[in-house]
């Protein structure tokens, strides 16, 4: 087979048809502001810079995938949550949306092109097409509904809320969280269809508060569960093929339901074998990963990386229905020379 562009090989893989070679996607963001030497504010708040950084970090790097993003709260912020705004750090949660859940009831959906942070992302992407056109697949950002809605009473309160509804408690409100929870679902469905008509090919729903290491599987399959397939479910009627569910931790408990989700792919952090995950779920879902983002990518080695990524893609099959990825996010000072060998693994590993 003759050689494929980035944007071909994953539209294939996604499809699980034949392609020239492994497919390799690590999940990068901020690193692109190191690579390009711009300061963090600009690049989170400035749709050119973002686009200008991630086009370098592709120029360097060769991966299949451009991430366009940054932080969690560029939704967030539309809803009224306060935010820092430092020159070398990404944005963190001030202040939430409102002081207390039943203020949640007056909350409504927001629109992607005028909310938050929501329309820079969109410029960016849309930038990044352009600059890209089809040789390259762009992957947008994309917070998930249970993760988003906890930014809008605060992370811990909205887990002691969730823990009141499941306890039973007298003072449970489960009417104000399943509001919250419909509010940000119906959110993400618009900002996705946004960032599908802006130019990407894989809309992100990333939901990690939902993780087995935070919640339990009874709750994740009570609170979480049914507001991703509803957004997935969205997705895929607007002619999205392409959605990714990323949520942090050992999901190994729960890959099944992952699987149910709806998503296009899934993407396995490193804290999951692999083989498992193929063995559970590999046969109804793309699977993403896991090269460790820490003692692999940034604290190892060109051979450190070589060796983890060959064992990710033997652990996966062989790269059939496989992206080679990082568990997480990229740190922000991981050495190019290591992504680059991991880019270099997957273009010399044909699929089997």
């Amino acid at each position: 087979m003759m050689r494929l562009h980035s944007r071909e090989r994953i539209l294939r893989t996604i499809r699980r048809q034949p392609t020239d070679c492994v497919a390799v996607a690590p999940y990068m963001y901020d690193v692109a502001a190191v690579a390009a030497g711009v300061s963090l504010r600009d690049y989170y708040t400035d749709a050119a810079v973002m686009s200008h950084a991630q086009l370098r970090l592709h120029e360097l790097v060769q991966q299949d995938v451009i991430s366009v993003g940054s932080d969690n709260f560029y939704i967030a912020e539309g809803f009224g949550c306060q935010t820092t705004r430092d020159e070398n750090e990404l944005p963190a949660l001030l202040k939430p949306a409102v002081d207390s859940l039943k203020d949640v009831l007056s909350i409504q959906p927001l629109d992607p092109y005028t909310d938050g942070r929501m329309p820079l992302m969109l410029e960016a992407i849309a930038k990044v097409r352009a600059a890209v056109g089809d040789e390259v697949a762009v992957r947008s950002p994309g917070t998930g509904p249970f993760a988003l809605a906890s930014y809008l009473i605060g992370t811990q309160q909205w887990l002691l809320e969730v823990g009141m509804i499941e306890a039973a408690m007298d003072e449970a409100d489960e009417k104000a969280v399943r509001h919250a929870l419909d509010v940000t679902s119906e959110t993400l469905i618009r900002f996705g269809k946004a960032c599908a008509d802006a130019g990407a090919d894989i809309i992100h729903c990333g939901d990690s508060l939902a993780s087995c290491d935070m919640i339990s599987p009874q709750t994740y399959q009570r609170f979480a569960l049914p507001y991703q397939q509803r957004v997935f479910r969205a997705w895929k009627a607007h002619g999205i093929t392409g959605s990714i569910l990323h949520i942090c931790g050992n999901s190994t408990k729960v890959l099944d339901l992952y699987a149910e989700t709806g998503a296009d792919l899934i993407e396995i952090d490193n804290m999951v074998d692999l083989a498992t995950a193929r063995q559970k779920i590999g046969d109804r879902v793309t699977l993403v990963g896991n090269v460790h983002t820490v003692t692999e990518l940034l604290q190892g080695n060109r051979q450190t990386v070589r060796e983890a990524s060959q064992r990710c893609i033997e652990q996966a099959g062989g790269g059939r229905g496989f992206v080679l990825g990082s568990g997480c996010i990229v740190p922000r000072r991981t050495p190019i020379e290591n992504l680059q060998e991991m880019v270099s693994v997957a273009r010399q590993t044909p699929v089997e």
